[in-house]
């Protein structure tokens, strides 16, 4: 049963995000893997498209099927819901070039507003720290920004995006 015929039922929600979650997995450990066709309908949206073509052809399908405005409402809602909680699968697919990516579904799936991110990045280049500036005002010690600058540069190292430093 494809995707959109299981979001027209009662339950539709925790399917939706079993399959989901699933279908993360499978990309992540066996993209080829056979698998029903709701998982099926997210693995081929994901890897063609990411999270807005899944949210595309989703609500070309709900208008198709004629589904209650209410219903797309929650159908979307709980795909934003989804992003934000497997936001870290998602970065690491995109990373590795699994799920492609726009721009401003990066910045959706870090949940930062773009804006907001341009202005974070204005106040850097205008030498201001602005994570230092929230970490402390948030009761942490410069020990503790130390190691998370040091996690940061260990996961960027392990994924290529910055070289590995000698004897490392």
């Amino acid at each position: 049963m494809a995707l959109i015929e299981n979001l027209e039922h009662e339950g539709w929600e925790e399917f939706f995000r079993e399959s989901f979650r699933y279908a993360l997995e499978v990309l992540k450990n066996d993209r080829f893997r056979p698998v029903g066709s709701s998982v099926d309908d997210l693995k081929s949206w994901l890897t063609a498209g990411g999270v807005a073509r899944v949210r595309t052809h989703l609500n070309k399908q709900m208008e198709m099927r004629r589904f209650p405005s209410s219903r797309k409402s929650a159908v979307n809602d709980c795909i934003e819901q989804l992003v934000r909680e497997n936001r870290g699968a998602l970065l690491d697919l995109m990373a590795d070039g699994i799920v492609p990516t726009t721009r401003q579904e990066q910045f959706e799936i870090y949940g930062l507003p773009e804006q907001k991110f341009q202005d974070i990045l204005s106040r850097i280049v205008a030498g201001e720290r602005p994570f230092e500036e929230w970490m402390h005002a948030h009761g942490h010690s410069d020990e503790e920004i130390e190691e998370i600058y040091r996690m940061v540069d260990q996961w960027l190292m392990q994924k290529g995006i910055i070289p590995q430093r000698s004897g490392e």
